[in-house]
Formats: C-alpha cells, structure tokens, sequence
C-alpha cells in the first residue's frame, strides 16, 4: 500500500509537477480530477451517456451526447471576442488571408522540427486557461483567419492569465511556421513577455529551451530548476490562501513530464539525480502504457467505431469528387483534389491511431464549390447526402471521444499511469471532432449558397444510434 501510494505521489510530481514534500497535495489532486463531471450512465445496454470535454450537460435519450452541443461548445470559444483580422499582419507576413488556411496546413504537416519544439500540437493542453487550450486547438485542427486573430487579440488584452497564454500559442505558431513569422526572433519576444508575469507555459519552454541548447544557451541546471519553479507555480493557484487562479483541468503536465524524464534519460551527469529517478521511470512506464493502449485500440469498441466515422467521412469526400468531375471545368479541379491528396499521403507518414478527416481536401473541395455553378437536382441530393454521411460520423467520433473520457476518468484514485494511457487517443480524437464541427459548419454555409436541402438529421441520429449499439467490448 505504502508502496503504491509513494509511486502515485511520483507521478503527481511527473504529470502534473506538484512537490514531493506534501503528500495532501495528492489527495487535492485526486479532489480536482474529481470535479470532471460525466452524466450517469443510463440503465440497461445503452451506450454510456457521456459528456466528450470536462463540463456540459447530459445528452439526448439513448445514450448519446448530440455532437451538435459539443461543436458549439468548442467553437464558441471566441464568441464575444471583437475580432479585426488586420491584425493578422502585425505577427504574420500573409497579405491574403484566403490563402492562410494553405501555408497553415501546409506549415503544421512538418514532423519533429527538433527536440526543443517538437511541433506545435507537443504544446496543445499545456496552457492555464481553458479558453485559449480551445482556441488553439481549433486553430490547430482546421486554421481560419478569425481565430488565429481572436489568439492575437487576448495576447494584448489585460487578463493576466489569458494574455500569457496566448503570447506563447502565438510564440508556438511563430516556430512552426517561422516562413511566415514578421520576424525570426518574434517568438522570443513572446516567451519574454509571457514570462514577466511567471506563467507556467512559459516556464515549461524555457526549461526545453534551457534543456537541448537548440534555442538558447543550455544550462541544464536551470532546466530543471524551472520544471521544480513551474511545479510550484502551478500548486501555489490551489492554495487557500492568496489570490486562487484558473489552471486547465485538461492540462495534465505532460510536456512537463517529457522534459524531465528526457533530461534523466540523457543527461547522467545532472544535479540532484537520485531524485528525479522515480518520475523518469514513471513517465516511461507512461510511454509504455500509451504505446500498448494505441497497439490495442484498433480492436475496441472505439477503435472500431472510429473505422466507421473514417468509412463515412472517406464516403463524403468520393461524393463531392463525384459532384465536382459532373461540373464545369471538373476534370481540372478533380486534378487538383488528387494532387492535394497525393501529397497528403507521402506526408502522413506512420499511421495514427485516428486518422484525421482530411481537413486539405475537405477545404479545397469547399472552395471549388464555391466556383462551380448552379446545381442540379441531383447533384444537391448528393451533397445533402454527403452532409448526413459527415454528421454520422461527427457523431461517431463525438461518442468515441466520450468513451475514452470514460476510460481514464474510470482510473480516478486509482492505477494513473492507466489514467494517463488513453492521453494520445483522447487528443487525438478530440483534434478529428473539432476538424469535423468546423468543416461541418462550413459545408452548411456552402450548401445554403447553394440552395441545397438541409440533411435528415432523424437519419443521422437513427444510423448513429445503429452504430453506437452495433460495437460492444
């Protein structure tokens, strides 16, 4: 019991980089991770009634969470924001902005960049504040002007917390696409700024930058002293006393956790070794765990329903190229579609646990729609069809999400490296249902351009519900 109780407390020093020397700072934790807040799981064989983000309320009957409440949820996190998308030029050297969504997606699909950024998405859950975690993963997941400019406006507002945050989503975009950066050194600026007000992202950065010398001057010392720095920052917001601040409960700390058992693993020479030890093999027991979660994954109920939302969304993608080559001028704009993909492919890579929804060809395909002329009966009954086919799966995903929220929350208390397993899955498939809310969206727009009936949402609902039962563990 002793035993198991010193492991957890490690770990609450690895994830989330609370201090060893308080062990009610675990019990506070387990108080936090509490406060998730899931529906009750309904009687009988229905699926499990399942909130997909940390607060919402309950779904519809049957089991399911409408992924139509979850989508305005997410991509009503800038609704209020005063939005000028001028100001995309003071950070960015993108004069036309119908073309940002290109360099974005063409910028985000590099691999490891280097150890000290690894990509833009190593950062996504790494922030305070819950509100700019969901910008920045909805610029992430499908990047439009508004919302990069919403994360420029709160980086120049006068909330403390918000401000920094998105001072280093900013600093973040900057090195994934320093092309397009106003200029080379930009993202130090921001991580500066950020750091005058001891945010905790900032000070994660700079014990990566202070870790690898790829950045800065490497002083491992100092690395660590910001993860210990960072670890008590974040604790210190808990505390009775003082002034209490917001730290997303989303944002397990695990690039914290990273940094610190990479720098054991290559560093042998490092200060206080001994007792940085056990939070190394933690966090590689972490690694193994996720990694053998994501081997077993494709023959679960979720990776098995998340075959089927890639099945409907690929069915969606054929019937838009089959749309396009009956219009004028299709063949050369069904050519452009297969350079996109082709491209796409030799990108990708090892393959996800989730593929993605192809947000690059879903985006050409919009725009082409909105060259193409008047549609005929026909060809409108086929776009109706290929909506229903992408809310199924929206759906799809929306549940899977829910599930595996289920799966870690279910080892509150208890085993957390199992708690920690499913984290990739889970972002994972939260990045595909954010794509699928915000491409969703935008084929309604182009569908309403084009006079085009609304889909059967009774059959969409009446499929899901098929494909929700159609899947046990």
């Amino acid at each position: 019991m002793f035993k198991k109780h010193f492991l957890a407390v490690y770990l609450c020093v690895a994830i989330f980089g609370l201090p060893l020397s308080a062990n009610a700072q675990f019990d506070n934790l387990l108080k936090d991770l509490a406060n998730i807040k899931l529906p009750a799981k309904p009687a009988g064989n229905a699926a499990p009634n399942i909130t997909p983000t940390p607060v919402g309320t309950p779904g519809k009957s049957g089991g399911l969470m409408p992924s139509d409440q979850w989508c305005r949820q997410q991509v009503g996190s800038i609704e209020g924001i005063k939005i000028s998308n001028d100001i995309i030029k003071t950070e960015f050297k993108i004069s036309d902005l119908d073309g940002l969504q290109d360099v974005f997606l063409k910028g985000m699909s590099k691999g490891k960049i280097n150890k000290t950024f690894p990509s833009a998405k190593f950062f996504q859950a790494s922030f305070e504040t819950k509100k700019v975690r969901a910008i920045y993963d909805t610029f992430l997941a499908f990047p439009e002007p508004e919302t990069l400019a919403a994360l420029i406006q709160i980086s120049r507002s006068t909330e403390e917390q918000e401000r920094g945050d998105a001072l280093m989503a900013l600093a973040f975009l900057h090195l994934q696409v320093p092309e397009a950066s106003v200029s080379p050194v930009r993202w130090s600026e921001l991580h500066q700024a950020a750091l005058k007000n001891d945010h905790y992202t900032a000070i994660v950065f700079r014990a990566r930058v202070n870790a690898y010398g790829e950045l800065g001057v490497k002083n491992i010392g100092s690395s660590l002293a910001d993860l210990v720095g960072a670890g008590n920052l974040k604790s210190s917001y808990s505390k009775p006393r003082g002034e209490k601040k917001e730290f997303d409960i989303q944002n397990y700390g695990l690039v914290h956790t990273a940094t610190a058992k990479d720098i054991f693993l290559n560093e042998p020479n490092m200060p206080y070794r001994q007792q940085w030890e056990g939070p190394a093999q933690m966090g590689l027991q972490i690694e193994a765990a996720q990694k053998s979660f994501a081997e077993r994954l494709p023959t679960t109920r979720v990776g098995k329903m998340f075959a089927e939302a890639a099945k409907y969304n690929a069915e969606s993608i054929a019937i838009g190229d089959d749309i396009i080559k009956a219009t004028q001028g299709g063949n050369q704009l069904e050519g452009q579609l297969l350079s996109i993909k082709s491209l796409k492919a030799s990108a990708q890579g090892e393959k996800p646990v989730f593929e993605d929804i192809s947000p690059e060809v879903q985006a050409a395909q919009i725009k082409m729609f909105a060259k193409v002329g008047t549609l005929d009966d026909t060809q409108k009954k086929m776009l109706a069809t290929a909506q229903e086919k992408r809310l199924v799966a929206q759906n799809i995903i929306s549940q899977s999400y829910g599930d595996l929220m289920q799966v870690m929350t279910a080892n509150l208390g208890g085993d957390l490296v199992q708690m920690a397993a499913p984290l990739p899955a889970l972002s994972a498939a939260n990045n595909s249902l954010i794509q699928s809310c915000l491409i969703s969206a935008k084929w309604d727009q182009a569908m309403r351009a084009k006079d085009v009936p609304k889909p059967d949402i009774k059959k969409v609902e009446s499929t899901t519900k098929d494909l929700n039962g159609k899947y046990k563990d």
